[in-house]
């Protein structure tokens, strides 16, 4: 894949995240190869990933994003998840993106977990 291309895909997958269009976001991802890691989830299955965000879609305000870096198949997004929750109403957020084929077939992220751990911390 070009990196326009990758550019594209990536766009389009955050855009439909914001617009909690969670349809179209699966269909930036790859269904035969995907893989999902972060600080507090991992996921090897695209639909199931996209159950567990449809969650956010409630809470979620926007984003606002900050920089997108691509290279060959390769991005790296970085932005502002913008929630009506408190605890999390502004997460830092950086997502390493690959794609094979027209397709996401995985995502690293980094943020600060640790609003989230005191969150389930509480629950418990």
């Amino acid at each position: 894949m070009n990196e326009s291309t990758v550019r594209e895909l990536v766009d389009c997958f955050l855009d439909a995240i914001e617009a909690r269009d969670f349809e179209q976001a699966q269909q930036c991802l790859s269904a035969d190869e995907f893989l999902y890691t972060s600080p507090i989830e991992t996921f090897d299955n695209a639909a199931e990933f996209i159950a567990d965000i449809n969650r956010v879609g409630p809470v979620l305000k926007r984003i606002e994003r900050r920089k997108l870096f691509v290279d060959g198949d390769q991005a790296c997004a970085i932005f502002n998840l913008i929630t009506t929750m408190d605890a999390l109403a502004n997460t830092r957020i950086a997502q390493w993106m690959r794609a094979r084929d027209g397709k996401i077939v995985s995502i690293e992220v980094f943020f600060d977990a640790h609003a989230y751990s005191s969150m389930f911390e509480t629950l418990n």
